[in-house]
């Protein structure tokens, strides 16, 4: 069993605020970065929004693929809580802290970060 990293984005309160009074105007720009990470997720867009990821939980399960169940249905004795976190959803990312790679949540399955252009962002 490992425990993995789970990071996701949760907007702020001041943040959701500024999104609903854009009325008809272009949305501010940290929410296109958000909304390029839950859509149709690319590495280029989760690398871009990068800064706005923080750790929720820690997860013990023994593959990805059993910290995206556990982290929606539990059982919650796996899952330490860091932050308030949300169920596991697409653009949510995933720390491996066996191989030090950062794996996304894609529309199937999941993806993979390129570890130097992490580095980069995290330097």
């Amino acid at each position: 069993m490992t425990k993995y990293t789970v990071l996701q984005i949760n907007l702020t309160d001041a943040q959701v605020a500024e999104v609903n009074a854009s009325g008809d105007e272009a949305y501010p720009e940290f929410y296109y970065k958000y909304l390029r990470t839950t859509n149709f997720p690319k590495p280029e867009a989760i690398l871009d929004a990068f800064d706005m990821y923080k750790p929720v939980a820690k997860i013990e399960a023994d593959s990805l693929e059993g910290v995206f169940h556990i982290g929606n249905v539990g059982p919650e004795e796996n899952i330490e809580r860091i932050a308030p976190m949300h169920s596991l959803s697409v653009g949510d990312l995933v720390f491996d802290p066996n191989t030090g790679i950062y794996h996304y949540v894609d529309s199937f399955g999941f993806g993979e970060l390129p570890t130097e252009d992490v580095l980069k962002r995290v330097a």
